[in-house]
């Protein structure tokens, strides 16, 4: 006990330097060891006006595209259930999905959006601009908005018409795909939705409704939804700072798009969440498909490696290695938001890094963790 205190102590150590030296706004940790959560702790502010308040365990955060897992967990669900295959072709379940080569497309598979191997490109933007304060966020300059429509080739109408997640896989028919079907690899966010989308015409409700009920209430995750209007309401929850001179940047509202990125949690929650793919101590998914969720599809592209050059993608989990290690884990990050869970199977560690500013100590953080856990 003594050692593991030890351990605590040196990364708490860490992190008070890390928030010294880069007078950064607010961060929450948290660390599952043998499925116990061992560390819980915020640095620094969820807030900063009109009062500061410090940040916890507890306290609400974008979690951006970790919301990604959620997803591709409630797609294993229903393969487990019967209702669909990881092969089947979106079209067999969302018959007006198609993108500008109606031939290409209809072979695309669950499995293919699911791993960003579909062909489809990674610069669609159409998901994000849909936010309902889009304007806010493009506000900078008169005409920055307009510049950010130009960027994407989208037009104010057209982000106008988006009122629900089939619209936007109807959307899609625009979409010119970059590669055969199958034969590389594009992070393609805005794919998401579409599986979103399939899981409420499969389930016959909303997948908000079916993420509450089949995963966070058996999970016991009761500081996680998709509700941005709840959170805004919560005590305990956290406001967002951009730069040096921690200007705070509009909250992330996209209900539509809450799949790719949208939804709120906590780092306590993801702790668990992350006990529950370390260790399978729920009856939501079998072991064999939390192992397939787990192993690598596709090589990723150079961009997106951090640790080697055999970083892949899974089912919504980036997989590599560090010091020898497997690593297992999935971030996320717009403006001012970041966030990172990644297993150590080895280790049976999980590590959760939530910040309310930007840059990369979410990275270094964890890394620093799994340090401290090999060498001591």
């Amino acid at each position: 006990m003594a050692q593991v205190t030890e351990k605590l102590e040196k990364i708490t150590d860490y992190i008070n330097k890390k928030m010294d030296e880069q007078h950064s706004v607010g961060l929450s940790v948290s660390i599952v060891k043998n499925k116990e959560i061992i560390y819980s702790k915020g640095f620094g502010y969820s807030q900063t006006q009109p009062e500061k308040r410090t940040i916890d365990g507890n306290t609400k955060m974008s979690i951006q595209s970790v919301s990604k897992n959620f997803v591709a967990l409630s797609i294993m669900q229903l393969v487990e259930k019967n209702l669909i295959n990881l092969d089947d072709p979106v079209v067999k379940h969302l018959p007006y999905f198609r993108t500008k080569d109606k031939q290409q497309s209809d072979t695309i598979t669950i499995k293919h959006v699911l791993s960003h191997t579909a062909g489809l490109p990674s610069d669609l933007g159409i998901a994000n601009m849909i936010a309902p304060n889009i304007r806010e966020i493009f506000s900078d300059t008169p005409t920055e908005f307009q510049e950010a429509l130009n960027e994407y080739n989208l037009t104010e109408k057209e982000i106008n018409s988006i009122e629900t997640r089939e619209d936007v896989t109807k959307w899609f028919e625009k979409v010119e795909l970059e590669y055969p079907v199958g034969n590389g690899w594009n992070y393609c966010t805005d794919s998401y939705v579409i599986l979103s989308d399939l899981i409420e015409k499969v389930t016959n409700k909303s997948w908000d409704v079916y993420l509450q009920e089949e995963i966070l209430a058996p999970l016991n995750m009761k500081r996680t939804n998709s509700d941005p209007f709840e959170v805004q309401n919560d005590d305990n929850r956290a406001k967002y700072y951009l730069g040096r001179d921690e200007k705070e940047t509009p909250f992330p509202i996209n209900p539509i798009s809450a799949p790719i990125g949208y939804l709120y949690s906590t780092a306590n929650d993801l702790a668990n969440y992350l006990s529950f793919h370390l260790n399978n101590d729920s009856n939501l998914l079998s072991s064999a498909s939390l192992k397939e969720m787990q192993k690598p599809v596709h090589l990723v592209s150079k961009e997106w490696q951090f640790h080697s050059d055999v970083r892949s993608y899974g089912l919504a989990w980036f997989t590599d290695t560090y010091r020898g290690l497997r690593i297992i884990e999935h971030g996320g990050g717009q403006l001012a938001v970041r966030s990172l869970i990644t297993m150590i199977p080895e280790l049976n560690l999980g590590v959760v890094v939530l910040l309310n500013f930007d840059g990369t100590m979410h990275h270094e953080i964890c890394d620093h963790i799994i340090d401290i856990f090999i060498d001591s």
